[in-house]
């Protein structure tokens, strides 16, 4: 055999080793999909300003972190939202543990303020049929009042729901999925498909100094991060994310933006434009808490 046969035996032998592998991705159960994206999950905390016509009326924060056999998503905002001629005053916060495949297991949802206090507390029920079972405490009622739903799609919280879309391979503009999330308003699993619509780059700061005229913190350096637009991600009319699915800004309805900032010019500012007289302390104890 000479060697030019030898050469094109090798390379016909390689290119059906890429055909053979590219069959074998493309043919991913959606279950081996989500454990894929779930293993290249990485642990990160990441803070929001929440405006409305260019004020700030909250701060808010999302933090993933992992373990060996869980990934925990925490979101947790505080906010006077304007509605009409009053302010409500909130405080929520959302918990979801599920597998490295992103298998959810539990959660819980708690919020306060200007309201009827109430928490949600999710749990998948394993068997043939997995069952979501939802538990409502509402400070308005005195009994727990649980539903249940068969979702036939992997179940999500909102915030983290564009996760498994952008960590499944390199995204592009027209990628898919199917996913279910669930509405805290009305304790329902609502079946979506997530798409890629469009992609640009932001400008987020990731630093601050204070300011001694003002004596609030402001922008000390900013990073280039490119995001990419999901559509159909409610509760948000628009959510643009990073590469690993994590927001970046969004609008939702009521005029309400969510913008990726420093913690100090999201809960830091926050708390001294609401801080009470004489309690200047409290930054401090912010930042402490932060590390």
């Amino acid at each position: 055999m000479t060697r030019k046969v030898v050469g094109i035996a090798v390379i016909a032998l390689w290119l059906l080793g890429l055909i053979f592998l590219y069959k074998r991705n493309g043919n991913k159960s959606p279950q081996e999909a989500l454990l894929q994206a779930g293993m290249r999950v990485s642990p990160d905390v990441f803070y929001y300003t929440l405006e409305r016509n260019g004020v700030q009326v909250g701060a808010a924060s999302s933090s993933v972190d992992t373990l060996k056999d869980r990934i925990v998503a925490v979101d947790f905002m505080r906010g006077a939202i304007p509605r009409e001629k009053d302010t409500i005053k909130v405080e929520a916060r959302s918990e979801a543990r599920m597998t490295r495949g992103m298998r959810l297991r539990d959660f819980v949802i708690k919020a306060i303020g200007d309201m009827p206090p109430f928490t949600l507390r999710g749990v998948m029920q394993e068997g043939e049929d997995k069952t979501l079972r939802v538990t409502t405490l509402d400070g308005r009622r005195g009994k727990p009042v649980t539903n249940e739903s068969v979702p036939d799609k992997p179940v999500f919280l909102s915030t983290f729901a564009p996760v498994p879309l952008m960590l499944k391979g390199e995204p592009e503009i027209g990628d898919s999925i199917s996913v279910a999330i669930f509405n805290p308003l009305t304790r329902t699993v609502d079946p979506v498909t997530l798409r890629i619509q469009a992609d640009s780059l932001f400008l987020v700061a990731d630093s601050a100094t204070m300011d001694s005229t003002s004596g609030r913190w402001v922008k000390a350096h900013q990073s280039s991060v490119r995001g990419w637009r999901v559509g159909d991600a409610p509760p948000f009319q628009r959510i643009w994310v990073d590469a690993s699915g994590r927001m970046l800004a969004a609008e939702e309805p009521g005029g309400i933006s969510v913008v990726r900032t420093s913690f100090e010019l999201s809960f830091a500012n926050w708390k001294l434009d609401h801080m009470p007289p004489g309690s200047s302390d409290s930054i401090k104890a912010a930042e402490k808490k932060r590390h």
